[in-house]
């Protein structure tokens, strides 16, 4: 009996120091009745959080409940809440989440649970952490060897018998220890005979990661970046040498991050990170020179004529604002053809994002009106804006141009504007082309495309990857794009680059200097005055909440549709709820794809019309679930 006693003694010590939780599992029957009152209350907590969850119901009350972290699978409440984060990680093809940093080395995987508990008990939703970039790295690797010789691209182009990704990031501080973990996740992949190198490129733009595969300097590629969300937020997205992964492979990927944190959390410690010092990896490169040189050659392509293929916008001048973004390197690509950029601004990356708009976002009116007073200093005959990574652009542009070439009344290019002033070329490169979009764009861009210039129009879901894979499919089609500026091209590998957008635009105006100004090209675009986003979010941060408001609210306003004299139902819409106005115009209604919001778009003659006949009826559906919605935008 004692040395039985002496065995579990030893078996607890041996657990203690790798599994907190299962010590105290252990512990709590032993402990003082004192201490059993609260065990046991603790105890009930979990076996109540343990049910089936509740959520929102509009046809029962009010109530909120959140997600358990806890399944029925006997799953240890630490572990599971780490697989569950790492499933909540996934936000359509990519991952996003709120960074969190833990301790380098040491500590035990314990305290992952712990960050990532707090992080969404302070209302930042899921934490993204270096050990879950850990896990994914060991995820992509194991995916890619998984699926060698499915890829349309052979792999090891580059020389070697290795399994090679390329890691790159955003300029967001966090993105350097992301990668380091991420990097060191990989290369812990026993590729057997094709071991797994990765390379570190450091701050480059999102499109650029893919060219990087189709040109075979690597097998595969990621970049960390959140886009145009705020700095405290980061993600992953992938590439092979076929263009984005989707969201059927994000899945895949979830699965094997999970068994890679599974085996770490019985190890009971936390794999090793270089922090802020660095990527351990196997080797540091510079590929965006690459990148460049390619934008160079497809705008000495699309200038046509062009008297002098050296300097081929030798006669623009251009303002340039990358907002401090990984597009920071466009400003050089200009003037090294030739191009005045001498009023650019916020050329150099940083990831505190420290100058007036913050991350930048060419929606951002902010970011769009301080373009229009550079270009206004400067005379500028165009001004280009990037988001964060730089797969989406916007631009500004001069309303007037007098004889002497001096610019005026300068506006954005943006939404559906850019749309039809990329239609515009494809009119003419490819008659009756097809032109896909989210389902956010306007009657009149419709009619523009299809009754003025001769095209197709397919709208769908909104979502960038959405888009491109139905462009994909659709025979004819040449451009997949965004009113947000998300676009891809088939004759750029249907990859959304906002650099190579750019690329277009300036092109067609250097083709076009001294013919007028680029919005005469969309003079005959109708849009109305009124046009505007409102967005109602769940108070409980919840996406089971926001879609059983979504859904109830969904059929009320289609039963409202046969009695509003001046609504109709548009029955081809594919995404939400989409109303066409007797006046002209619309209003639709839509769940968010990644956040606990259901948006609302107006566009109307007037705002004055927009209230009384689409806004105070929403308002009033809406109300119906007041207490677990913020309704302040439509209010206001």
């Amino acid at each position: 009996m004692k040395n039985n006693a002496s065995l579990l003694i030893l078996l607890l010590n041996v657990i203690g120091r790798h599994r907190q939780d299962v010590v105290t599992a252990f512990v709590l029957p032993i402990t003082s009745s004192s201490r059993s009152t609260t065990s046991t209350t603790s105890l009930s907590v979990n076996k109540e959080a343990s049910s089936t969850t509740s959520s929102y119901s509009p046809s029962a009350s009010f109530d909120t409940f959140q997600a358990t972290e806890i399944d029925a699978s006997n799953t240890p409440p630490n572990l599971q809440t780490i697989l569950t984060s790492l499933k909540e990680l996934k936000s359509g093809s990519d991952l996003r989440g709120t960074y969190a940093a833990h301790a380098n080395s040491g500590g035990t995987i314990a305290n992952i649970s712990h960050l990532i508990k707090q992080v969404k008990g302070e209302g930042n939703g899921v934490a993204l952490t270096p050990f879950a970039s850990h896990c994914f790295g060991v995820a992509f690797a194991r995916w890619l060897l998984q699926h060698e010789g499915d890829d349309d691209a052979s792999y090891h182009k580059h020389g070697t018998n290795a399994l090679t990704i390329c890691i790159g990031r955003d300029p967001r501080i966090h993105g350097e220890r992301l990668a380091d973990a991420f990097a060191r996740g990989a290369e812990s992949v026993d590729g057997v005979t094709k071991p797994v190198r990765v390379l570190y490129t450091g701050v480059t733009t999102t499109p650029s990661m893919y060219e990087f595969c189709r040109a075979g300097k690597c097998d595969a590629a990621i970049i960390i970046t959140a886009s145009h969300l705020p700095e405290d937020k980061n993600g992953i997205k992938f590439f092979s040498g076929s263009g984005g992964l989707d969201k059927e492979d994000i899945d895949e990927l979830i699965v094997l991050a999970q068994e890679e944190a599974t085996e770490w959390y019985n190890t009971g410690i936390m794999p090793p990170s270089s922090g802020n010092a660095g990527v351990l990896c196997s080797e540091l490169v510079n590929f965006l020179p690459y990148y460049k040189e390619t934008l160079k050659q497809a705008i000495g392509r699309e200038v046509d004529p062009n008297p002098n293929p050296a300097k081929p916008l030798s006669n623009l001048n251009i303002v340039v604002n990358p907002g401090n973004g990984s597009g920071s390197f466009f400003s050089d690509l200009l003037r090294e053809l030739g191009a005045n950029v001498a009023g650019s601004l916020h050329l150099t990356p940083d990831g505190t994002f420290p100058d007036t708009i913050g991350v930048p976002n060419p929606e951002k009116k902010a970011m769009v009106e301080e373009t229009m007073r550079a270009c206004e200093d400067c005379n500028a005959d165009i001004g280009v804006m990037f988001d964060t990574d730089a797969d989406r652009s916007g631009f500004v542009l001069p309303r007037s141009i007098d004889a002497n070439g001096v610019c005026s009344s300068y506006e954005p290019l943006n939404k559906n504007r850019l749309i039809a002033l990329l239609s515009v070329i494809f009119s003419s490169s490819a008659p009756g082309a097809t032109v896909v979009t989210d389902s956010t764009t306007s009657e009149g861009l419709n009619t523009f495309l299809e009754k003025k210039l001769g095209l197709k129009h397919f709208r769908y879901l909104r979502g960038y990857a959405n888009v491109i894979n139905k462009a994909k499919e659709l025979q004819g089609s040449e451009m997949a794009i965004e009113t947000s500026g998300h676009c891809a091209l088939r004759e750029n590998g249907w990859i959304d680059d906002g650099t190579f957008t750019a690329v277009k635009i300036i092109a067609l105006l250097a083709n076009s200097k001294g013919k007028g100004s680029l919005l005469d090209l969309i003079s005959e675009l109708e849009e109305m005055p009124f046009d505007e986003e409102f967005r109602v979010k769940a108070t409980d941060g919840s996406l089971e909440t926001t879609t059983a408001v979504f859904e109830s609210v969904s059929k009320s306003l289609k039963e409202k549709c046969s009695v509003e004299d001046q609504w109709t139902l548009d029955e081809d819409n594919l995404e939400g709820v989409r109303v066409r106005l007797s006046s002209g115009g619309f209003f639709m209604i839509r769940q968010s794809l990644h956040d606990p919001v259901i948006s609302l778009q107006v566009e109307s003659v007037s705002e004055e019309y927009a209230r009384p006949v689409a806004l105070s009826p929403l308002f009033k559906l809406f109300s119906e679930h007041a207490s677990v919605l913020d309704l302040s935008a439509i209010e206001k």
